[in-house]
């Protein structure tokens, strides 16, 4: 081996194992972690429902340096739908409201300016068919959040009312009526058991 060439190994070999063991201690996959969490779990929407899916972002977050899991107030209403024809330019919310169980409504929404509107974006999608055929198409995504309108850890009814926009000008009418029943987590688990969970 000529010798420019083992002073270039010596000189990347270095780097390469600082960020190996920088790896080890940032991520422990030992011990134990502490998760104090929290997810909401919605119910199944109507078969024929044409109405965005929704969900709950609860700020779930992995800390290495503290061996923690642990999830955080307020919540945000993530949206995501898929347009097939491309037909839409936008969702437009008009009405979202957050009744908990004991019947006292969230005020958060309040702070909201309505309607709220979500434009659709293109997104190119890429299968392989029988024979190694690439095919590609596109398709409109609407996909966004309304942000910190879930202020309690508890298990609420969601009533959304909005509308699909079309490039046309038309519009289609939906509404999401939706109930999350929460799921605490308090518990000491094994490091592997969280890292594999993620």
């Amino acid at each position: 081996m000529r010798a420019a060439t083992r002073t270039l190994i010596a000189l990347s070999l270095p780097p390469m194992l600082i960020g190996l063991t920088s790896c080890d201690q940032a991520i422990p996959t030992s011990g134990t972690y502490t998760v104090r969490a929290f997810t909401f779990v919605g119910s199944a929407p109507p078969e024929d429902s044409a109405a965005p899916h929704v969900w709950i972002n609860t700020n779930t977050a992995l800390s290495f340096s503290n061996k923690a899991v642990t999830s955080s107030l307020p919540c945000s209403v993530m949206i995501d739908c898929t347009d097939n024809d491309g037909a839409f330019q936008a969702a437009e919310f008009t009405t979202v409201q957050i009744t908990y169980d004991d019947g006292s409504i969230d005020r958060a929404p309040e702070g909201l300016t309505l309607p709220l509107r979500i434009a659709a974006r293109k997104y190119e999608t890429v299968n392989s068919v029988a024979g190694g055929r690439i095919v590609k198409s596109t398709v409109s995504v609407i996909s966004g959040s309304i942000p910190n309108v879930v202020t309690r850890a508890e298990s609420f009814r969601l009533h959304m009312e909005g509308r699909f926009i079309q490039h046309d000008g038309g519009t289609i009418p939906f509404v999401i009526d939706r109930r999350f029943d929460i799921r605490i987590e308090n518990a000491d688990k094994p490091a592997a058991e969280v890292l594999r969970d993620g």
